[in-house]
């Protein structure tokens, strides 16, 4: 399948996973190179009529009162990107780094940046050669562009750097040679164009909210078959109760879990009047998060789907602009890394509440002996990491620290926020396979899903099949981790389309 961007395109987290993951081919359409064209051209005639424009005849940051040369603007290029290439720590992961060429080629083929075709295309011709640049994760602010990241991104395009290729890290003139690229060369507004925008911010928000999806619905899974080891009231879960709530995510909660133990001989047989809040309270919490996780993605597509760039070119008009700047991700990120703080939070209390005895019927602790504690330390585990997620669920956006003296004074750090999510949905994931563990030995204990509804039955198979065989309580809540994506499969949760 092929990827198409560019003008009158709007690319989706379905095609940013698909260039970014499954290395799908990309092209660009040909109303976009045709707008690439306008807009160059009509930059050309604004700087021969001598406009002043920042970046092209002006310089940089706070020196944008220093009157250049365009020409000299294109021959510094090289100077300019190795000066903004300063980022530092671990290089991003592959697919950070292609999500990030994706939207920034997407951004700059819509036609408003004023730059040559050739730079949208070969930025394309990177992803559809699998040629990869070597990023340093650390180092953008969110405003003024990612500059740091992108920048060493464009400097691979001109044949400096590293980039993997072929599965090994070498010089990216190499590569281009072996690739039968040659070095690109800038003109005049396009180094600036390259490392100006929000791409690196929103390509990590984007890949971090697909995988935040997939563990809410994986959540989902794994709670359903908690209602059946716990023995829980389905009464506050139905779609009945809460359809008299204004909320759509609590609704779709309710509409999914309910159906899930629809047919179970398990649930309301406890005898309890009211269940804790843990459990009588999933749709509300989770539906809170699914609506953040909802706005979310919406923000951040659009951001994906804007132009990203200053100055920009309409019609024959150029605009100094402010639209390099990501707030919009770092607020929506910022949410989203305290949502699923909250999701933390509530699988935790849950598996607390399974190791209760008036909870899952057995014993406390599943404990068979006073010299065995049985799952005590799952959940010291599970408090492990539900304290971690409230250190990392710190907003980003309050973190403003001003940059090039008084003109860069409001930062919005997107880009830290967005690799915050990454980590987040890690312990997420670890927490998710606590309860489904926990809750199969729950389960276990009381003749092994007996009276289980036809969902909740396919949930403890597929966890079931990575627990077997192994030795230890940290062997099986490791593989359950994989189990993921089999789980997330099952709970048809759905994003708020609104």
């Amino acid at each position: 399948m092929v990827v198409r961007i560019g003008a009158g395109i709007t690319i989706s987290l379905e095609d940013i996973i698909k260039v970014s993951r499954n290395y799908e081919e990309v092209r660009v359409s040909d109303e976009a190179l045709s707008a690439m064209e306008r807009s160059r051209k009509t930059l050309e005639e604004l700087i021969h009529g001598n406009v002043k424009i920042y970046g092209v005849n002006t310089g940089l940051g706070d020196l944008y009162n220093v009157t250049v040369n365009p020409e000299d603007v294109a021959k510094y290029s090289l100077e300019m990107l190795i000066d903004h290439s300063t980022g530092v720590g671990d290089y991003a992961p592959d697919d950070w780094a292609r999500a990030t060429m994706l939207i920034r080629a997407h951004q700059l083929s819509m036609g408003y940046s004023g730059i040559r075709a050739v730079v949208a295309e070969r930025l394309i011709d990177f992803l559809n050669m699998k040629i990869t640049p070597l990023i340093p994760r650390y180092g953008s602010v969110g405003a003024s562009g990612d500059l740091a990241p992108l920048a060493h991104i464009a400097l691979t395009l001109l044949g400096k750097g590293f980039v993997k290729y072929q599965g090994k890290v070498m010089p990216s003139a190499e590569v281009l040679k072996l690739a039968g690229l040659d070095e690109l060369r800038l003109s005049y507004k396009e180094a600036l164009s390259l490392i100006n925008g929000t791409s690196y911010s929103a390509a990590i928000a984007s890949l971090g909210i697909w995988d935040a999806y997939k563990l809410l619905r994986a959540a989902v899974a794994v709670m359903a078959l908690m209602l059946e080891a716990s023995r829980a009231g389905t009464a506050p879960l139905s779609v009945e109760a809460n359809s008299v709530k204004r909320h759509w995510g609590e609704l779709e909660v309710a509409r999914v879990l309910s159906g899930l133990v629809s047919d179970s001989g398990n649930v309301n047989t406890s005898g309890r009047v009211q269940d804790p809040y843990s459990i009588r309270c999933i749709p509300q919490v989770l539906g809170s998060i699914l609506d953040a996780l909802s706005w979310a993605l919406r923000n951040v597509l659009n951001e994906a789907n804007s132009v990203s760039d200053n100055p920009i070119i309409i019609g024959n008009s150029v605009y100094s602009t402010c639209h390099f700047h990501g707030q919009y991700i770092a607020l929506s990120t910022d949410l989203l890394n305290t949502s699923l703080a909250v999701l933390g939070n509530l699988i935790e209390r849950q598996v607390t509440q399974l190791l209760r005895r008036e909870i899952n019927g057995v014993s406390n602790y599943l404990a068979s002996g006073p010299w065995r504690v049985g799952l005590m330390l799952t959940q010291y585990t599970a408090a492990a990491l539900s304290a971690k997620l409230r250190e990392l669920a710190t907003p980003s956006t309050v973190q403003n620290i001003p940059t090039s003296g008084f003109q860069e004074d409001v930062n919005s750090m997107s880009a830290n926020s967005a690799m915050k999510l990454h980590d987040i949905n890690a312990l997420i994931a670890q927490l998710i396979a606590i309860l489904a563990y926990d809750t199969y030995v729950v389960i276990n204990a009381n003749n092994a899903c007996t009276g289980c509804g036809r969902a909740t039955t396919r949930i403890y198979g597929v966890i079931n099949k990575y627990v077997t065989g192994t030795q230890s309580h940290s062997e099986a809540i490791a593989r359950l981790v994989n189990a993921i994506d089999e789980l997330s499969g099952i709970a048809d949760l759905r994003i708020n389309p609104s």
